[in-house]
């Protein structure tokens, strides 16, 4: 049986400003927090499925580590809505929610939002905002592992239909979105990047509209 004792994995994909030794340093002698230093590997999917497989707990949580995600806003993500859930999304739509100043709605994945509804089999308000935070229970995971193939936030789509084909159970749990304390975003720094990563989006929900409707097809 596994103990009930936290821990918190940073992953850091070899970052310049040495994460990784930062966290070894801080949290030296103590087994309950740690890094995992990525060498060679790159991509925030590939980095949560990677980070997911080496912790060891019955119950995961993943978030963005620049703030914009508040680590005190996690106590929801165990309060008694998400009790029997297999996985909880903290949502910006979610009643309670709200969203980040102005700019931050131009996110490419709003309109991959409203495009996801008719590719689910049950409805979501936010799926794609990799800003947002996950929780899901180990077994949930180990039927739905994360696919470590995608660009960026399509995983969060990709995750979230097979989630709901599964038949788990998911639910939303509110969240304040707010601006970063440092770094610079990876999503939109360009006007060429935002529309790669639209355009990305958009192709993984149309896939998954066309697996949805010849796994509806199938006798």
């Amino acid at each position: 049986m596994r103990s009930a004792t936290s821990e918190v994995l940073v992953v850091d994909d070899d970052s310049p400003d040495r994460t990784w030794e930062v966290v070894a340093s801080a949290f030296a002698g103590d087994p309950r927090a740690r890094a995992l230093r990525r060498v060679g590997r790159r991509g925030l999917a590939s980095a949560i499925a990677e980070g997911v497989t080496e912790t060891k707990g019955d119950v995961v949580v993943w978030m963005d580590a620049d703030g914009s995600m508040p680590a005190d806003g996690h106590p929801a993500h165990s309060s008694a809505a998400t009790a029997g859930a297999d996985v909880a999304v903290a949502s910006r739509y979610a009643a309670g929610g709200r969203d980040a100043p102005r700019l931050r709605r131009a996110h490419p994945g709003v309109p991959g939002d409203q495009r996801l509804r008719d590719a689910l089999p049950r409805r979501a308000r936010s799926a794609t905002g990799p800003r947002a935070s996950w929780r899901a229970r180990r077994s949930a995971l180990q039927r739905v592992p994360i696919r470590a193939d995608h660009a960026y936030g399509d995983y969060c789509i990709d995750f979230l239909h097979r989630a709901c084909r599964q038949g788990l159970r998911v639910v939303e749990v509110p969240y304040a979105c707010v601006e970063r304390r440092a770094g610079t975003t990876k999503t939109s720094p360009s006007l060429r990047r935002f529309a790669a990563l639209g355009l990305r989006y958009v192709q993984t929900i149309r896939r998954l509209r066309r697996e949805s409707r010849t796994e509806e097809d199938r006798p």
